[in-house]
């Protein structure tokens, strides 16, 4: 069987590789974006087949599905961070919306018969009530960020061509996921490179943070792609389902967290540059029908996540100094 991803230098997409290379059978193809950090997809050099182009060019993406002839297509490319789209709106909305019909685009003409994944976020939800809480995929969409509206378009997109294409689409609404090889953008991530660094006297014994009241669902990237592969494989098209832990945990405790276990003191700081002009309260899933139709637990909880990312960015820190 052939796999097609998008987005393979992403959070996601090289855990998602690394798991499909588990499994028997599986020829992988995936298209990176030619000025892509190769990084954090060097240990799969010579295992997969990579196609390089750009998700704005319908050209270059149609000839990697051509050439890859998948049964398969997990869409994972995307501008995918909510603070970076407030600054450049209209180019989050071309990379995700634009992006995402030449993914479909390529397959109805290309691979009709295969399966397609597309990633959607909670974001799309926005600000959800406490009393709403945990949010199912029924809850209304009322994005509170460009990024968010990118993904609504998106996620229409995908449910449009199920239905006017009979195309087999099933769409996620993932939480947040985190893991290594992601870069410093996400809240963890920032608070673990920030830590590894002071400890490593490559910056002042302080960790400079954002709004630590929001409670967030955190998923680690190792337990989304298994979500994704049986997703595709179980989940019925035509369908949404959230992907997450369905545990919140509030930003100040993953900051305690890091601090507990950091290997320096170090002064916890607000940074009002950090600060978004809006910030959903809460976002805590639902994921009855996800784990209804896959099987699917998440198995990495936050304190394993943070144990992980600290060691990350301290090995990643020394080599790169």
């Amino acid at each position: 069987m052939r796999i097609f991803i998008t987005g393979i230098t992403g959070p996601v997409g090289s855990f998602l590789a690394d798991y499909l290379l588990t499994i028997p059978g599986l020829e992988i193809h995936a298209f990176k974006r030619w000025r892509s950090d190769p990084r954090s997809i060097a240990h799969l050099i010579g295992r997969i087949v990579i196609h390089e182009g750009d998700i704005e060019d319908p050209y270059s993406l149609a000839r990697a599905v051509a050439a890859a002839a998948p049964e398969r297509i997990f869409h994972l490319a995307a501008q995918s961070y909510p603070s970076a789209s407030w600054d450049a709106p209209i180019h989050t909305l071309r990379i995700n919306v634009e992006g995402t019909i030449n993914v479909l685009e390529a397959a109805r003409r290309h691979a009709p018969q295969a399966r397609i994944h597309i990633a959607g976020t909670s974001a799309q939800y926005g600000v959800v009530r406490p009393e709403a809480t945990p949010i199912a995929e029924s809850h209304p969409l009322r994005p509170a960020s460009p990024y968010g509206v990118s993904k609504v378009a998106a996620e229409l997109a995908g449910l449009q061509y199920h239905d006017t294409y009979g195309l087999h689409v099933v769409v996620t609404r993932s939480f947040n996921h985190v893991g290594p090889r992601q870069g410093d953008r996400c809240s963890i991530q920032t608070f673990c490179q920030q830590m590894a660094a002071a400890e490593l006297g490559l910056q002042e014994p302080v960790i400079h943070v954002g709004n630590l009241a929001p409670r967030r669902d955190f998923t680690h990237t190792r337990d989304v792609a298994r979500a994704l592969w049986l997703l595709l494989e179980r989940g019925a098209p035509g369908e949404v389902y959230n992907l997450c832990s369905g545990r919140a945990t509030r930003i100040g405790d993953i900051v305690q967290l890091v601090v507990q276990r950091g290997r320096v003191p170090v002064e916890v700081r607000v940074d009002p540059a950090r600060l978004r002009p809006t910030d959903e309260p809460v976002l805590v899933g639902d994921n009855t029908k996800l784990r209804a139709a896959t099987g699917w637990e998440p198995t990495i909880d936050v304190p394993a996540i943070v144990e992980e990312l600290l060691d990350y960015w301290r090995a990643r820190l020394r080599t790169e100094r």
